[in-house]
């Protein structure tokens, strides 16, 4: 059922008609007095529930209009790492004022989740999750997981510690309900398990999760402490997250942001930040240009040539850029690859550049020249270039995001505009060096 106005959306999620992600979508493109009001018509856990499925940005905003008292229960009731997450988007005044007014079991919560560092298991797992000791027996667990499911979402498995908390295995419930009440969790925990650490980057959950095909993963300190768990729609969130920021980087669009709420000139500040870098890129290939004019003055069909190999070159780089970054972000490639790599694009490049270069030669020799070399130096000059042109663009193309990953900078920072300026420059260069050598044998113009 579709909602008419926001208190209408409050009252078909109380009566259960609709899920709190559709009324956040429904609330995503209201005004946020009308969010607010909606919010108002609920009870604190509902208002919680709602609330972690708006956009970081409207949440941030709901702070600064929603009273802090009542602002603060609502974040108690929401889940760990959403909450955390939002305590860190927060100037610091303005956390220092509201956090005071959570209880303290959720403050220490919220504390411990915003240490880890950005884009790292920590900041991603949640502290809801059931546990028992390894010492107790079936019956000692099943009443300890009742103590704890009002409270927590229990999901599908159970962890096993010790006394130290190192993480021992994992039973299913399904097992815990079929074991005999007598026997001990010793005898039936499976220590064959998969877990991640929690100072682990955020980019392997995706791999992990579609290799194991697990609901959930538990994470560890170093010391092998259960510290929390990861679910499937956590690792969704970091998936789309890690998507949007490469679709954004392969453009050289900054950073993903909200593009209908945000204003004219927080996009043009997102984006032109790396379009001044490519400018600067530009004008090195200007300056090139200006300083191979020699060149151009004694044969004018040099330039002809200049945009097809620049432009081959570009799209040659930016398409082994796309193979390599996205099997980088799957693990279909891993760091040690890299000299297998680079030597199978290299063999790529000289195969296409090959074929490309055999069609460049043909329309140079049939281009008419005006002094310097024939058409034969002109059509092997052109040839021989778009040979280089292409697999050196293919190689930087493997290299460039490989080298940004090990350097632990986003491998799609490396995007097309990035190769195509830096193939660019290096396509001048060789051309006209080929040019000295080829079609003006035996000295240079200028």
């Amino acid at each position: 059922m579709e909602p008419t106005s926001p208190r209408a959306a409050a009252e078909l999620l109380k009566s259960h008609d609709l899920h709190p992600s559709e009324v956040a979508d429904f609330l995503e493109d209201r005004e946020l007095r009308e969010i607010v009001a909606c919010l108002s018509d609920l009870d604190e856990q509902d208002a919680a529930d709602v609330v972690e499925h708006l956009d970081l940005a409207i949440q941030r905003a709901l702070v600064d209009v929603i009273p802090h008292g009542h602002m603060a229960k609502v974040i108690e009731r929401m889940a760990p790492d959403v909450r955390a997450d939002l305590i860190k988007e927060l100037p610091d005044e303005v956390a220092d004022g509201l956090l005071p007014l959570i209880a303290q079991a959720e403050r220490q919560d919220i504390a411990r989740l915003a240490a880890y560092e950005e884009d790292t298991a920590g900041s991603v797992m949640t502290t809801e999750y059931a546990v028992v000791n390894l010492d107790d027996t079936v019956a000692m667990a099943r009443e300890e997981l009742r103590r704890q499911a009002p409270g927590e979402e229990t999901g599908y498995y159970v962890y096993v510690i010790d006394s130290g908390r190192r993480l021992i295995g994992i039973v299913s419930l399904r097992e815990l309900l079929l074991a005999r009440s007598d026997q001990h969790m010793e005898e039936i925990v499976d220590r064959d398990y998969v877990s991640i650490n929690a100072e682990d980057d955020q980019d392997t959950l995706g791999d992990i999760f579609s290799r194991y095909e697990l609901p959930s993963v538990p994470v560890t300190d170093e010391a092998g402490r259960l510290v929390g768990r990861i679910t499937a729609d956590d690792v969704i969130d970091v998936v789309e997250e890690e998507a949007d920021e490469d679709i954004y980087h392969l453009g050289a669009a900054g950073r993903p942001i909200d593009y209908l709420r945000s204003s004219v000139l927080r996009i043009a500040r997102e984006r032109i930040t790396w379009l001044l870098i490519l400018v600067v890129t530009g004008l090195i290939t200007s300056t090139l240009l200006q300083h191979y004019r020699g060149y151009l003055d004694q044969a004018v069909v040099l330039v002809i040539f200049i945009p097809l190999l620049m432009g081959s070159g570009g799209n040659a780089g930016s398409q082994t850029t796309a193979v390599i970054i996205r099997g980088l972000s799957t693990g279909e490639i891993e760091m040690h690859d890299v000299w297998r790599v680079v030597f199978k694009e290299m063999r790529v490049g000289l195969l296409v550049g090959l074929a490309l270069g055999v069609c460049a030669a043909g329309r140079a020799l049939l281009t008419h020249t005006n002094g310097g070399g024939g058409p034969v130096r002109l059509g092997l000059t052109v040839g021989l270039a778009m040979i280089a042109t292409v697999t050196l663009a293919k190689t930087l193309g493997a290299v460039l995001p490989i080298l940004f990953k090990k350097i632990h900078l986003d491998p799609a920072l490396m995007s097309a505009p990035f190769i195509s300026s830096i193939v660019d420059v290096v396509t001048v260069i060789g051309y006209f060096v080929l040019a000295d050598l080829i079609y003006f044998p035996g000295s240079s113009p200028g």
